[in-house]
């Protein structure tokens, strides 16, 4: 939750870093029922410009605002290499993506599943998974005894990258025939450091959530490390 002395642990952020994250928020608002994008205003040469962000493009070099009157689109094209500043609004629930890890993010209610819900997460998973791997995946959270919510709705995030890296590893013929015969199991949990370790046939993941999901293995970070150990 973000008050006065919140916003005075935030740190600097270069513009491009900015436009990252908002590109992050973005993608997850895009998504909900009532989106509730972030409000930018961007200053440059010729004034300032205002509306909801869009979209960022960092080889175009562009970012796409816009505002909506009237059933009508306002649509703005804004040369990144233009912008001078970068005036924020409507990001509380984001806040802790722009203080690199120093304020933690506590989920709302609606976002944190159940164990159970994590349980069928997992099924699903696994049961998605049989058809591009050619062949039954058993998948783990290691949850301990008492998760926070927190963990619960990382622990959702990770059983998505999870099983959207294991499908781009199986296009490769190797990779997927020697993860087939080795790999049996995942077995993840929340750490401080993000470690994969294959034994007995249970690839073992841990999680860091240090600076938050930032801390996190992308998908092609995460796809060499296990391939790695194979």
């Amino acid at each position: 939750m973000m008050n006065f002395k919140t916003m005075l642990q935030l740190p600097v952020l270069e513009t491009n870093e900015v436009l990252k994250i908002l590109q992050e928020v973005a993608d997850h608002e895009r998504k909900q029922e009532n989106p509730n994008m972030p409000k930018i205003s961007f200053s440059n040469t010729e004034g300032t410009i205002s509306g909801y962000f869009i979209n960022y493009d960092r080889d175009k070099g562009v970012v796409l605002i816009g505002n909506w009157y009237d059933n009508e689109a306002d649509l703005q094209y804004v040369s990144f290499h233009s912008i001078s500043c970068i005036m924020l609004q409507n990001v509380k629930d984001y806040v802790h993506l722009l203080s690199d890890g120093k304020i933690p993010f506590t989920p709302r209610p609606e976002e944190v599943p159940t164990q159970l819900q994590l349980k069928k997460e997992l099924k699903a998973a696994g049961v998605a998974l049989q058809e591009p791997l050619g062949k039954t995946l058993s998948i783990v959270f290691n949850a301990g005894e008492n998760p926070s919510d927190t963990q619960k709705y990382y622990a959702k995030k990770a059983i998505n990258l999870l099983q959207e890296t294991l499908v781009i590893l199986a296009e490769n013929n190797l990779a997927k025939e020697a993860f087939s015969e080795t790999v049996d199991a995942i077995e993840f949990e929340f750490a401080k450091a993000n470690t994969i370790e294959l034994s007995d046939s249970v690839l073992r993941i841990t999680f860091s959530l240090e600076k938050g999901w930032k801390s996190v293995l992308n998908k092609t970070e995460l796809q060499n490390a296990i391939e790695k150990n194979l």
